[in-house]
């Protein structure tokens, strides 16, 4: 258990209070070419390091228009790594991403010399009449997070340290010319609740292929009635709602929709 606190406590030093900043020697971090499809953009983040990387911390800022519905790492660079943190700010437009190998005491290796992917976002377009997204680095407080490459180093003497370097990256902007007009939906669909687990709220999406009388309801585990969501009549279209369990407990919830003969019900988690 003290070893884990121990590594608890080298993942909050390196990602979250860096002490010595050196200047990058072609370290680089950028954005690949983004992709589209229908309302979605996909937008692959690439580090290059001459070294092996022990650890990336990566915060962002995106411009308005769009929502962050995830941050993709499988087939990666990093798809080996232990700790892969992706904390999604819609509301600011921000997210940290932070990386780290190693979490367990099986020996893993930091991430070798090259150039890749190691993670991709995946946008929504939310209003129509955007033509690009800007992403760029940013510096956040409380916590504190720069962008920011983490090496195992040593000394002259041998003695192992932290060698942390600044990559180059200039503010880029994507293209969403190949985003395709949001379209009516053409069935009754639930979604996922996002992000899940949450803490305190959470987005709910539904479809609506014809206009309907909509009942969306919150479950407690005993089935119990937690809240009414929507009790009203709603336009055709693709909907979201925001549950915000601020007043509720931790735990395992339910949430149910009926909309004429359509009914679904799916499981969400709140971790305070």
């Amino acid at each position: 258990m003290s070893k884990r606190f121990h590594t608890l406590g080298v993942i909050i030093a390196v990602l979250l209070v860096p002490a010595v900043i050196f200047a990058a020697n072609g370290q680089k971090f950028a954005i690949g070419t983004a992709t589209a499809e229908n309302n979605t953009v996909v937008v692959p983040l690439e580090v290059t390091n001459e070294a092996n990387l022990a650890a990336v911390d990566i915060p962002l800022k995106f411009s308005e228009g769009v929502t962050l519905r995830e941050v993709d790492f499988e087939n990666t660079r990093v798809a080996y790594f232990d700790l892969k943190i992706a904390n999604i700010n819609n509301a600011e437009r921000t997210v940290v991403i932070g990386l780290l190998p190693q979490m367990t005491s099986a020996p893993k290796p930091d991430l070798e010399v090259g150039t890749g992917v190691v993670a991709n976002l995946v946008f929504e377009v939310n209003d129509p009449s955007v033509t690009e997204v800007t992403i760029e680095a940013v510096e956040l407080q409380n916590p504190s997070h720069s962008l920011m490459f983490v090496y195992h180093d040593y000394d002259k003497n041998g003695t192992p340290h932290i060698r942390m370097e600044k990559p180059e990256f200039e503010t880029v902007t994507a293209s969403l010319s190949g985003v395709a007009s949001p379209t009516m939906p053409t069935s009754y669909a639930l979604s996922q609740n996002y992000p899940n687990p949450f803490n305190p709220s959470t987005k709910i999406a539904f479809d609506l292929p014809v206009a309907s009388h909509v009942e969306l309801t919150i479950y407690n585990v005993l089935g119990q009635k937690v809240e009414m969501l929507v009790d009203g009549d709603m336009e055709a279209g693709s909907h979201e709602v925001t549950w915000d369990a601020s007043p509720y407990s931790s735990g395992i919830y339910f949430y149910r929709i009926s909309a004429k003969n359509f009914t679904e019900t799916k499981k969400m988690m709140m971790l305070k």
